[in-house]
């Protein structure tokens, strides 16, 4: 066993050991090694599905004795699933090379810091990126269930629970480490993160201590009045647009992501759902194929705005009337 492998199994035993839910990903990516094809694929041939399609949530173990069969062999990258380590990690971004820069000009960090202001947020365990980003790791508590999240604490910031992962330490891509930069037990989650990221605010509101920021033009042309709730049949039409986004295959997925953006722009354009619980959907959908490396969340955003404009051009009411 290399240096490297037994280094890597070392710190998953490491993670296990604390409570953590490990898997393997596949070397040098962040691509989840088990299982090796999507659910759309699934002949059941594997023997994890047997009884269905088992994902890498489901795989993901504490258990000492296959950490060590699945590291043993190989220089697995480490992902940590989310869900099942009740934990919330908050991943704030900074813009890549070669991307648009953001409206406000900063970093994921800096709208983080605007954010937390004077409210409680204890320091707790903490990582780099190779990308210049940071993940704070936070435990939730039982009777919380938060799921992936982007954009909704603010520009630049994501979060990921159930249904998500992140990549622990010591792993690599294209040569370069996640690295641990604040050590110790992962601090509670500060109830107002959990209270936001279950009731996301609509409009900021600027602080009575400092003049409104400028207005900036909107993303996505101008959608009319907002509506409190969709409609039973706007509602079964982002359920379903959205979990084919969340299903869409390598090689589809940003057209899957427009063309669900324009079907669900036209009913924001009949007035049937606003755009804002489209955007909001929709970037929650994509989160786990921005984590893949399918696209940026500035790539994924412009999509949704590009199929949102394209969409409201073109209204519809109701199931009689046909899908762009």
């Amino acid at each position: 066993m290399s240096d490297t492998t037994a280094g890597l199994l070392r710190e998953a035993l490491h993670y296990a050991k604390h409570g953590w839910f490990v898997f393997p990903l596949v070397p040098g990516t962040k691509r989840p090694a088990c299982p090796a094809h999507p659910a759309a694929r699934c002949d059941r041939s594997d023997p994890w599905c047997r009884h269905g399609h088992t994902s890498w949530e489901q795989r993901a173990t504490q258990s000492v004795e296959r950490i060590r069969r699945a590291w043993s062999h190989r220089p697995y990258g480490i992902g940590i699933a989310c869900g099942p380590s009740r934990l919330l990690v908050i991943d704030t971004d900074v813009v890549k090379p070669g991307q648009p820069a953001t409206a406000s000009g900063r970093s994921g960090e800096d709208v983080l810091a605007e954010l937390v202001g004077d409210r409680p947020f204890p320091d707790t365990y903490t990582v780099s990126t190779p990308s210049g980003g940071i993940h704070r790791y936070y435990r939730t508590p039982a009777h919380l269930h938060l799921g992936n999240t982007a954009g909704r604490l603010g520009e630049l910031i994501d979060t990921r629970g159930h249904g998500g992962y992140v990549v622990a330490p010591p792993t690599t891509i294209d040569d370069r480490a996640y690295r641990i930069l604040r050590y110790g037990r992962p601090a509670e989650l500060p109830a107002w993160i959990g209270h936001l990221l279950n009731n996301p605010p609509r409009i900021s509101q600027p602080s009575p201590d400092r003049p409104p920021a400028p207005k900036t033009p909107p993303a996505a042309p101008p959608a009319g009045p907002r509506i409190p709730l969709p409609s039973r049949y706007a509602a079964a039409a982002l359920a379903g647009e959205t979990a084919r986004v969340r299903m869409a295959l390598t090689g589809t997925r940003n057209q899957t992501l427009f063309t669900a953006a324009v079907a669900l722009g036209q009913l924001v354009g009949g007035g049937l759902v606003d755009a804002y619980t489209v955007r909001d959907q929709l970037r929650e959908a994509v989160v786990d194929h921005i984590q893949a490396g399918a696209f940026t969340p500035v790539e994924a955003d412009a999509t949704i705005s590009s199929g949102l404009t394209r969409g409201i051009l073109e209204p519809r009411s109701g199931p009689h009337q046909g899908v762009a």
